[in-house]
């Protein structure tokens, strides 16, 4: 059983970090970062800001 997973993340933004491994990379970039021409795998969090979402993905 998952415990203590903020709820400000998405049940597919926790997979994507699960599944990631040394040397992968995540960008939180903003409503202007041009995300979808730079990667196939785009999650997006919206009304959320990049603080809100580093301090959640931190407590992981």
């Amino acid at each position: 059983m998952l415990k203590k997973i903020p709820k400000v993340l998405s049940p597919q933004l926790v997979k994507a970090l699960m599944e990631m491994g040394h040397g992968d990379e995540i960008v939180l970039g903003d409503a202007n970062f041009p995300g979808c021409s730079l990667s196939t795998n785009v999650i997006r969090a919206d009304g959320l800001s990049g603080a809100v979402l580093l301090k959640a993905i931190l407590e992981l």
